[in-house]
């Protein structure tokens, strides 16, 4: 059974209105008034989560792939926990922005993820940060490009967050179909045509990977929220 065979199926069954060709050899992406540029806008709340989540982890030395690099705000503070950031983003502006923060260990690349790896050769990322997969996505085709590419460049052991706000989330525009605010159930569907699990590890952070993905330590957690607060972050 062919991937587009499965795709089809999978449409037809659980994301029933989504094109699932676009026709076109590029992806595209859904331009709205509600697609900001970011290097200026403070993170969500959900993005916030994430970061939360991450850190309690072991991160010096972790390489870490951040989709939707915004105001490079993820990278400052992560990069400063001793991780290697690789923002990316289809924002000129933005990479200019990240750029312009010369944070050590943070490199911040034009890229536009529903195009997969677009013939670039990319490290290996322990985690992969997306907290709006499917939002501005132009098919379920292209859609399926980014997932591959998501466990192509995944470290053994590594993991893919996800918010499900960011996940639910869709445009308000005539052009987007209602459907790209994915529930869990439509990303774990996907997810496993590409080899990997969703597994619900917070009441709202989701986790792909190959298989029961690690936990975060809640005493690290604690401690640098703390020194955050001793820091005035």
């Amino acid at each position: 059974m062919t991937m587009q065979h499965e795709l089809g199926q999978l449409a037809a069954r659980r994301i029933d209105g989504l094109p699932v060709f676009c026709g076109a050899a590029a992806p595209g992406l859904i331009e709205v008034a509600e697609w900001h540029v970011w290097s200026l806008i403070p993170s969500t709340p959900d993005q916030l989560r994430i970061e939360a989540w991450l850190e309690g982890f072991a991160l010096n030395g972790a390489s870490i792939l951040h989709v939707g690099a915004g105001n490079s705000l993820f990278a400052k503070r992560f990069c400063g926990h001793g991780a290697c950031v690789t923002g990316t983003t289809v924002a000129r502006e933005e990479v200019a922005h990240g750029e312009s923060l010369a944070i050590p260990g943070y490199r911040v690349l034009l890229h536009n993820k529903y195009s997969g790896a677009d013939g670039r050769d990319w490290p290996r990322f322990d985690f992969i940060v997306d907290n709006n997969p499917s939002s501005f996505g132009c098919c379920l085709d292209h859609y399926m490009a980014m997932l591959r590419f998501y466990a192509d460049v995944l470290a053994p052991g590594g993991q893919v967050l996800v918010d499900r706000v960011g996940l639910g989330w869709s445009l308000s525009n005539a052009q987007s179909d209602a459907r790209w605010g994915f529930a869990f159930e439509d990303l774990a569907a996907t997810a496993e045509l590409v080899g990997l699990r969703a597994f619900a590890v917070s009441p709202t952070i989701i986790a792909l990977a190959r298989e029961n993905p690690k936990k975060p330590s809640y005493i690290r957690q604690l401690m640098r929220k703390i020194v955050r607060r001793l820091k005035g972050g």
